[in-house]
């Protein structure tokens, strides 16, 4: 799984489903620990289609997780939220260092809060053990973070010219120029779709319980080296904007941000 951005690989290691699909995983020790993981939602589809293998992913969800993915009729709703569930575990496995992985994800549970933002239980873990959790899906990807923090955020979103139609929605003349001044090769639909991914990151982070999308939320200024290093202001950050990395990632950009436990 290649990156676009300067051709490096971004994810690291690389794990099998046996008979299914198989999860990218690059995992950061400093300063805070964190796990991000990738799925192909196509080839989960694929897998799918096939009651052996769909009973042997179903073998690694929780009960409550088996009786709400139950519940979903279209394809590419069992899907998304399948992949987003394992990526997910996979992601917590990493970051705790679990070394049977297969035996344990039964024993992860991921449900929707009521703000729709994932929880994670575990048979087994105290709640301090447990990292904050993210989940993101778009096109043919779902991602997750896992953090050894307060709380995370991840976003994936797939480039379409659609931003472009809506970007007076969640963008400000002065940020677009920002993103043209410091990242001059990208087309148009890349910088909107930048903007909306860290945003978006950022929002489920520290906004997730805010009822409109991104307001209060201005980019303030654009790294470009290896990725992409965005910093946010937005309602109460007590003049410390928030910092978003982010990505190109073939034909998506990624984007993901933390909040360390001492935050205010």
């Amino acid at each position: 799984m290649n990156s676009s951005a300067h051709g490096g690989s971004f994810f690291t290691s690389l794990f099998e489903i046996p008979e299914t699909t198989e999860i990218y995983a690059r995992l950061f020790s400093l300063p805070v620990p964190f796990c991000l993981t990738l799925i192909n939602l196509d080839r989960l589809e694929q897998a799918l289609e096939h009651e052996m293998a769909e009973d042997h992913l179903l073998t690694l969800l929780s009960s409550e997780e088996k009786k709400l993915f139950s519940g979903f009729a279209y394809p590419k709703r069992r899907k998304e939220w399948l992949g987003g569930r394992l990526a997910a575990k996979y992601a917590v496995c990493q970051l705790l260092a679990v070394k049977k992985t297969v035996q344990i994800l039964p024993a992860l549970s991921i449900l929707p809060t009521e703000s729709g933002s994932p929880r994670l239980t575990g048979t087994g873990f105290s709640r301090d053990q447990l990292p904050a959790l993210s989940i993101s899906h778009s096109g043919r990807f779902a991602v997750a973070m896992a953090a050894a923090a307060e709380s995370c955020g991840v976003d994936i979103q797939k480039i379409s010219p659609q931003t472009q139609r809506v970007a007076d929605r969640f963008s400000e003349p002065h940020e677009l120029q920002l993103l043209r001044d410091r990242a001059p090769l990208l087309k148009e639909k890349e910088r909107l779709t930048l903007l909306w991914s860290a945003k978006e990151a950022l929002k489920k982070a520290l906004l997730h319980d805010q009822p409109i999308i991104f307001q209060g939320v201005a980019l303030q200024s654009v790294a470009v080296n290896r990725y992409f290093t965005l910093h946010l202001r937005f309602p109460g950050d007590l003049e410390q904007p928030a910092e978003v990395t982010a990505l190109m990632l073939e034909d998506c950009v990624l984007a993901y941000t933390l909040v360390p436990s001492c935050h205010a």
